[in-house]
């Protein structure tokens, strides 16, 4: 019977003095997951005798941004109270050329401390077989020199099913043969010979310590099982090793796969499993597939946008308080930072980036709003859409903000075209398009009066509190679009911009024209529950407060400066991020 292991994220951790906050992303449940799936692995007192005991190897893959480093952080701490445990960080042990002396340094030092002994316990000792087995092969007959100069694979010979080897004499890179001094061709047979009969008996000692090596790992795991009170089997993390070079983490690869198939010790190895081999095959070529050295694989999803740049963003200076106390009004406003946060998500999301250039965006946004001088605006939702274009297409971006966006394409016999609004609908995902942005606010506060227009009395402002939410769809194509001058209509017509000019068959101004149409619409649905806070009104309050503080007046010139000032600011933290870096 598999023991059941309760594991609890809801509070921060210090790990080896790195504080890890709670768990945000809701990754403990697949920690819980895969503990019972891999014990039952490595060790299952129901099978037979001689089966209880196996080795199993986990590919943790993820992309980056998904949190791998937090998630095996954590989750390897909390089953050191229940397993033998070690954790390999192998990219801070890339400097070495030996991935076989990085695992076992690990192991005997993790393992020596959770069974309480000191250096010197004899439980710890490294086996006499095992010395031999770090020592680096004798100058001159490694593998890659000896097949250059000799002309053949030492494997192979070692691999071979017959013992007729043609070495012959030693030729240089053209093909041709090398001659002595005297001028008679190198014969390479003698020398060959002996080099392989000494590779071969190397490889049967390497076997010999490889074996004994085995056996000391799983006696190194039992002392701590005995000594603590543990169970098998024990858990072997390593971590962070698409991050290392190409031949590195080959190798680590290999020594996990050739040398620790032992039983009753379960790896799991945390990369980016595409990214990895992406790299490998840059050096190796295409025959690397990674896929050969793990049993299974379990992929750790994206993590929502929302919750992740929770984590990952100073939202402070997106806060109502910081707003105010800096005098910056922004659309939409929001007291709470954490709504400004979900409505850049909607947008990120739309615009399909990946989680590091997500971080990066969002971080331009808040290093615009930091530099702002007291008394400026910005709608941060414009603000947003602009950088994910500029990342995406700086032509198109150049395009948008020079206010001269159409697309004319020939329709037969003719000519069809698409301005901004259309142009962001058609190649936008519908589902992110369909999505909301908030604006929670209290109506009164801001306006206690609704103009109708310069003739008639005001009207009491109708709207309560709360949080009113418009289609991203909606603003794109009414407030985004129209401010870049590309719908397809005359500017008045969908969002009039200046408040002075009137419409000579209504004379009113756009600002009477918002007020007027927020009153009808309250008036049209108020018998209807939550109505005023349907998509229409929340846009129209959108337009409304876009009017009143003037947002017109930052000019297209003005967005463009704010983009291209921002731009190069490149998010520098951890590759493999954290849930705390």
């Amino acid at each position: 019977m598999v023991k059941q292991v309760e594991l609890d994220w809801s509070q921060g951790k210090t790990i080896e003095k790195e504080y890890f906050p709670e768990d945000k992303l809701g990754r403990v449940k697949y920690a819980a997951f895969l503990t019972k799936l891999l014990a039952s692995q490595g060790f299952d007192e129901a099978r037979d005798t001689d089966d209880q005991k196996r080795n199993y190897v986990l590919n943790l893959n993820a992309e980056w941004g998904a949190g791998k480093t937090y998630f095996l952080k954590r989750w390897s701490e909390d089953l050191k109270e229940h397993y033998p445990v070690v954790y390999v960080d192998a990219w801070k042990k890339d400097y070495s050329d030996d991935t076989l002396m990085t695992v076992i340094s690990s192991i005997i030092d993790q393992l020596r401390k959770q069974a309480g002994k000191d250096k010197d316990s004899p439980e710890f000792k490294v086996p006499r077989k095992l010395i031999g087995l770090l020592k680096a092969a004798a100058p001159g007959i490694g593998r890659g020199l000896f097949k250059r100069y000799v002309g053949i694979d030492p494997v192979e010979v070692m691999n071979a099913d017959s013992d007729d080897i043609n070495i012959g004499n030693i030729v240089d890179e053209n093909g041709n043969e090398v001659e002595d001094k005297d001028g008679n061709p190198i014969d390479m047979s003698f020398a060959a010979s002996e080099a392989v009969k000494y590779l071969i008996n190397e490889h049967d000692a390497k076997s010999a310590a490889i074996d004994s090596l085995k056996t000391s790992v799983f006696e190194w795991v039992s002392a701590v099982v005995g000594i603590r009170k543990k169970e098998l089997p024990a858990f072997i993390f390593i971590d962070e090793l698409d991050r290392c070079r190409p031949s590195y983490a080959v190798e680590m690869l290999e020594t996990i796969k050739h040398i620790f198939d032992i039983d009753g010790v379960v790896f799991v190895v945390a990369t980016d499993t595409e990214q990895l081999q992406h790299a490998v095959k840059a050096v190796y070529g295409e025959g690397f597939n990674a896929k050969m050295y793990f049993n299974s694989r379990y992929s750790l999803k994206a993590p929502n946008l929302e919750s992740f740049l929770e984590v990952h963003s100073d939202a402070t200076k997106l806060s109502g308080d910081y707003l105010r106390d800096h005098d910056i009004k922004v659309l939409p406003f929001n007291d709470d930072e954490k709504t400004t946060l979900k409505n850049i998500s909607v947008i990120l999301d739309a615009f399909k980036v990946s989680a590091r250039t997500a971080i990066q965006i969002t971080d331009r946004v808040i290093a615009t709003i930091v530099n702002m001088p007291k008394g400026s605006k910005i709608d941060i939702l414009m603000l947003t859409t602009l950088l994910c274009i500029k990342d995406k297409d700086s032509c198109l971006f150049d395009e948008i903000v020079s206010g001269k966006f159409e697309r004319v394409e020939q329709n037969g016999e003719k000519k069809k075209t698409t301005y901004l609004n259309e142009f962001l609908e058609n190649h936008l995902p519908e589902r992110s398009l369909k999505r909301h942005i908030e604006m929670s606010f209290e109506p009164k506060e801001y306006v206690t009066n609704l103009q109708l227009n310069s003739y008639e009395n005001n009207i009491p402002n109708p709207y309560v509190a709360g949080i009113y939410k418009f289609e991203l769809l909606t603003y794109l194509k009414e407030v985004f679009s129209t401010h870049f001058c590309s719908t397809g209509q005359n500017r008045t017509v969908i969002f009039a911009f200046n408040e002075h000019r009137r419409d000579p068959a209504q004379d009113l101004t756009p600002l009477e024209k918002v007020s007027n149409a927020l009153i009808e619409e309250y008036r049209s649905h108020r018998n209807e529950i939550d109505a005023q806070m349907s998509d229409q009104p929340a846009i129209l309050w959108m337009k409304f407060f876009y009017l009143r503080d003037n947002f017109k007046s930052i000019k297209m010139d003005d967005y463009k400066d704010f983009v291209e000032l921002a731009s190069p600011l490149d998010w520098m933290g951890k590759d493999e991020l954290t849930e705390t870096d």
